[in-house]
């Protein structure tokens, strides 16, 4: 190899070693997007999951995206999962709120259409055979609806009245069953999808296997009313998506889950 060659080779090996060093040392440069933000200057966000949207922005040289997170409360992130939700046709488009269908808007826990309604109270009188036939309700062992879609309703029942007996209540207005003296044994109360609802025991009411399933709204489940000589129940209430989901101590009992979590009817 003549002086010329070895010389020139001598200079194509420092290049390509300077060369090999500045690409190690841009890629040492090179931040890694540990966060899953592409290069510098990509979009990102643009989705909604869990109750809260991030809107479009860009990821910095950090690796982060510009946008950050915000609630959708009191909605939930809409069927695309791009964007909180605008309107609600059930208490699921909510977020730890309950959605009135009539104007399609999410609000708080315990909402009710009209406060100042006054209740329609059901009173159960006694019929010798443990029935409760007035106002066309026979409800021992039976099903019956009460419609709280105008007005609020109340349920009184009385000695084994009610003993057994299904009761759904329907529509948002608030919906309640008092049970006094030996009442409502075995009973199965069921809430609606937007009402508030609530079981009131007094003296020896509510004994035996007492259930209370709850739904979007606030459901609570009171023994306050017993006596110091009464047999405490308990009662097995399923809060579901309840956006308040209570149980005095007195009542005893258990209960599922619930309390929040974007109501489901």
């Amino acid at each position: 190899m003549t002086r010329l060659a070895a010389r020139a080779a001598l200079t194509l090996a420092v290049s390509v070693a300077a060369v090999s060093c500045q690409f190690v040392s841009g890629l040492h440069e090179m931040r890694v997007d540990d966060s899953g933000c592409g290069p510098a200057g990509t979009p990102c966000g643009g989705t909604c999951a869990s109750g809260k949207e991030t809107p479009l922005g860009t990821c910095g040289n950090d690796g982060t995206c510009s946008a950050e997170p915000r609630s959708c409360a009191p909605y939930a992130c809409d069927a695309s999962g791009t964007e909180c939700a605008a309107s609600c046709s059930t208490s699921r488009d909510c977020s730890d709120a309950v959605c009135d269908t009539s104007s399609g808007t999410c609000q708080a826990c315990e909402w009710t259409p009209d406060e100042s309604l006054p209740a329609v109270v059901k009173s159960c009188a006694p019929q010798g055979d443990g029935t409760c036939n007035e106002f066309g309700i026979d409800m021992a062992n039976q099903s019956v609806t009460l419609d709280a879609s105008e007005h609020p309703v109340v349920l009184r029942c009385n000695g084994e009245q009610c003993n057994g007996a299904l009761v759904t209540c329907k529509g948002p207005f608030p919906c309640e069953v008092i049970c006094n003296d030996d009442s409502c044994e075995d009973l199965d109360l069921r809430c609606s999808d937007t009402g508030r609802c609530s079981l009131k025991c007094n003296d020896s009411g509510c004994s035996g296997n007492v259930k209370v399933t709850c739904k979007a709204n606030s459901c609570s489940v009171d023994c306050r009313g017993l006596g110091d000589d009464s047999v405490h129940p308990s009662i097995h209430r399923e809060c579901g998506s309840s956006c308040s989901c209570s149980e005095t101590p007195e009542c005893g009992g258990g209960g599922g889950g619930g309390g929040g979590g974007g109501g489901t009817p």
